[in-house]
């Protein structure tokens, strides 16, 4: 306990906090917070592999999927889930296999295809059906061990398996579902190759959870900004993502 209490109170430890204490209130209010949050952890641990910096932003995720989860449970159609999350399940730990010692040098050229999967994902996920499916997993799993971002891609997926749009509301929970499973096996398999490290993941987590609390109060009012100031926000953090990414991608060479 007094090792977790000296982390949270180093230095190190507080600007992690208060960082992803503010990136997680833009992350309400504009989304796409993993355009700040890698740069910041660059910059901050130029040592750490590609996996490391990766995998401990998502810890996050994995404790708000087991408590959206636990509140959702009687909704959870294990079954489909399975159907659904099995492939992706086997790409994911593939993924996070690829990565896992990788040098951070190589977020450049997957920050630029993450780039253009933010931008493309809505035209993306409308490809998707029951034809596209098996190849449409074998995308997610490998995506998701590797980067993660792919939310509407889950929907996407389950979508084929719930296509009445009544069902929506019901989609979004078995995406949670699966978004906590698939980052279980990743975060296994980083455990494995020692990258979750809990210098990084626990400030972070700590100021994520309360950045969302004060994010989802300040959203009531910041909900009518113009789409063009969204806009003008996310691409601020396309080039920030770029020349940090980019900067480690010349030095690593």
């Amino acid at each position: 306990m007094n090792e977790l209490l000296n982390i949270l109170v180093s230095t190190d430890g507080l600007l992690l906090l208060g960082v992803w204490f503010l990136i997680s209130i833009f992350a309400i209010v504009f989304g796409w917070s993993m355009f700040f949050s890698i740069p910041f952890i660059q910059w901050m641990f130029p040592t750490v592999s590609f996996g490391a910096i990766v995998w401990n932003l998502k810890i996050w995720s994995f404790f708000r999927g087991i408590w959206s989860t636990y509140t959702t449970h009687k909704q959870i159609d294990y079954y489909k889930n399975f159907q659904v999350g099995v492939l992706a399940f086997i790409w994911v730990v593939i993924g996070s296999s690829l990565i896992a010692n990788l040098d951070q040098k190589w977020l450049f050229p997957a920050v630029i295809f993450a780039i253009f999967l933010a931008i493309f994902s809505p035209k993306i996920a409308e490809k998707i059906n029951k034809k596209t499916f098996y190849i449409a997993s074998f995308f997610t799993g490998i995506y998701a061990g590797i980067f993660w971002a792919v939310g509407l891609l889950l929907v996407a997926l389950l979508r084929t398996r719930y296509p009445k749009d009544t069902e929506i509301a019901l989609v979004k929970i078995q995406a949670r579902f699966l978004e906590l499973i698939l980052a279980i096996s990743a975060i296994i398999v980083h455990i494995f190759h020692g990258n979750i490290l809990t210098s990084i993941w626990l400030p972070w987590s700590i100021g994520a959870l309360l950045g969302w609390a004060i994010g989802w109060k300040l959203l009531h009012s910041l909900w009518k900004l113009s789409w063009r100031t969204q806009k003008i926000v996310l691409y601020l953090s396309f080039a920030l993502a770029i020349w940090v990414a980019g900067w480690r991608f010349l030095l690593g060479f």
